[in-house]
């Protein structure tokens, strides 16, 4: 992990007190609570992570990571999302520690978690729906989480090979390849930039191939936490070949 102080720049501190509940500034601006990540500082009564994954009542525990500040000393944190940090605080508040005020951190970056026992996330495909489940138990859903390299579809800003090079450090040249993803359509948010939702259509972009994790972190720290990552079926209009990848897909409110 890099330095805290590095982290701290590229996110932004919630206090425990944080009002989630503005509708109006929760549907235009942000993510919706679940889809938002945080790190949540180790420390007094969530000292551990086996102790947060109690309080926040998830199935699993939750990844911890470490890192040392400038003049903050050491200090470790784990990784929860939006439902899970109220869960804490409500926890908190039910458990006589009022006088204790959790650390949270957001990590503006769009979320993946991609299932490893279904096509959830997909783009225009509800995969919880009873009849959208799989026959076979022991089918592999790809792309898997963590997976490289992996095909993206991009549209919008990242449509444009010099925002990888210039502003997110991609090594050049890139090769981008025309393309066209179903299941989708094209919004407008914010007066000028292109949205990505679940439809019936055909969009027209680009695909490239995401060779390392780093390369991927760095398109979901830019996308920001208003986008997820979803699988997408992509088709190459130069050899007609169809790829399983991913492309991000907008989950906050559009014009």
């Amino acid at each position: 992990m890099e330095p805290l102080q590095e982290l701290e720049n590229q996110a932004t501190v919630a206090n425990a007190d944080v009002d989630d509940d503005d509708d109006t500034f929760q549907d235009l601006f942000q993510a919706p609570v679940r889809k938002t990540t945080y790190l949540v500082k180790l420390e007094g009564p969530l000292s551990t992570a086996s102790r947060i994954q109690h309080l926040a009542g998830m199935s699993r525990l939750p990844e911890q990571v470490s890192g040392t500040g400038d003049g903050s000393g050491d200090a470790s944190f784990c990784f929860i999302n939006g439902a899970q940090k109220l869960a804490l605080a409500a926890a908190l508040a039910r458990r006589l520690y009022r006088s204790f005020t959790p650390t949270f951190i957001r990590i503006n970056r769009a979320e993946e978690a991609l299932a490893s026992d279904s096509m959830e996330p997909f783009l225009g495909f509800d995969s919880t729906l009873t009849h959208n489940r799989p026959a076979d138990p022991l089918r592999t859903f790809l792309p898997r989480q963590d997976q490289y390299p992996v095909w993206y579809f991009f549209y919008g800003t990242l449509a444009d090979p010099t925002v990888l090079v210039g502003k997110l450090g991609f090594p050049y040249p890139l090769v981008y390849h025309s393309a066209t993803i179903t299941g989708g359509e094209l919004r407008i948010w914010g007066g000028t930039r292109k949205a990505l939702v679940d439809g019936v259509g055909t969009v027209r972009g680009w695909a490239y191939l995401v060779t390392c994790a780093e390369n991927e972190e760095a398109l979901r720290h830019y996308e920001t936490d208003r986008y997820e990552v979803v699988r997408c079926s992509i088709t190459i209009e130069s050899t007609g070949q169809t790829v399983l990848g991913l492309t991000f897909r907008f989950i906050g409110g559009s014009d």
